[in-house]
């Protein structure tokens, strides 16, 4: 597997610099599916690495994989360092600013893709999947003469849609929060940071590559120069969950309703119902099923382990996973 990277500069939708990753493999299928991956808060771009290299291993329908970088994560965050700490964003985030990113990456002319002429699956965990949601469903992201991007199917991977009116997404959003308030963000150096994660109950289970990737991309050089901490800070990835006028519940919800009715895109479901959650995402993951299950053209997959975190912890389960339902988006992209 090969990688590129490739930087986006500001436009006048994004203000930030956004990196993307391309990884080819071996023998691309020049009329194959691109794959356009969406990572959740306080990740990276990166983090789909180990299972993207297994995908890749096992599928010979895809062309190229791209994954890119939510501008205040990974090394991103470390090329928007100024314009993040302004007062403007300080202590601010939403979906609404990582929906301009990726769409501010793929118009533009640094990687020399037309992908308005690709075949377009769009893969997104967790709250990523707003992010996805919205790009497909909010006006805002299409070219002046119209044009806009067209996804041959979407890969949803345990997404956090969460309908407002479940009294579990009020209960999983203030978790989501606290968690964003009380983890530690600053270690002496990436040595020392590797050690307390992986003793920690949330990334123990991770597969080690990916653990090492988190410590190399998700993490920063501090702005004192004393040490690492997270790429994206505490305050703002509070602010993404608890923020009065959040933006990854109420809207990217109903764009997946809005899709299911249309029944006309495929929409692919893995999600895993053994989760840390202790059952308050159980209503949404059951909601999600059913929204699904539905519809002619979509599919649902349940891993019997993993957790949440399962393209982290199972990347080989997860892509068999995908393989699966990428192999039923061939079928019916060429009918």
């Amino acid at each position: 597997m090969k990688s590129q990277l490739f930087i986006s500069e500001p436009t006048s939708l994004c203000p930030f610099r956004v990196e993307g990753v391309q990884y080819l493999p071996a023998s691309p299928c020049e009329d194959g599916f691109t794959l356009v991956f969406f990572h959740a808060m306080n990740l990276h771009k990166e983090t789909y690495e180990p299972m993207v290299d297994l995908l890749l291993e096992r599928s010979n329908n895809i062309r190229d994989v791209w994954c890119i970088d939510n501008p205040n994560h990974g090394r991103s965050a470390s090329l928007n360092q100024t314009l993040l700490e302004t007062p403007q964003y300080h202590k601010y985030w939403s979906a609404t600013e990582y929906t301009r990113a990726v769409y501010s990456f793929l118009s533009s002319p640094v990687h020399g893709v037309d992908f308005c002429s690709r075949w377009l699956v769009g893969l997104a965990h967790s709250s990523s999947v707003a992010v996805l949601m919205k790009l497909i469903g909010d006006s805002e992201y299409s070219s002046p003469s119209g044009t806009r991007l067209k996804f041959t199917s979407l890969i949803l991977l345990d997404p956090a849609l969460l309908p407002p009116e479940f009294p579990s997404t009020t209960v999983l959003t203030k978790l989501f929060g606290h968690l964003a308030k009380t983890k530690r963000d600053k270690w002496s150096d990436r040595e020392a940071a590797h050690k307390y994660l992986a003793a920690r109950p949330a990334f123990k289970t991770w597969d080690p590559r990916a653990i090492r990737l988190f410590v190399e991309c998700a993490l920063r050089e501090s702005g004192s120069g004393s040490g690492v901490v997270l790429s994206c800070t505490k305050a703002q990835e509070v602010a993404f969950y608890l923020n009065p006028d959040e933006d990854y519940k109420e809207r990217p919800v109903q764009i997946f309703r809005e899709l299911i009715q249309r029944n006309e895109l495929p929409i692919h479901i893995i999600v895993c119902l053994n989760d840390e959650f202790k059952g308050q995402a159980r209503p949404s993951k059951d909601f999600q099923i059913e929204q699904i299950k539905s519809t002619t053209r979509g599919s649902v997959q349940i891993l019997d382990r993993g957790g949440h975190m399962f393209p982290q912890v199972e990347p080989a389960l997860c892509a068999d996973a995908i393989h699966r339902a990428l192999a039923s988006t061939e079928t019916r992209a060429r009918l």
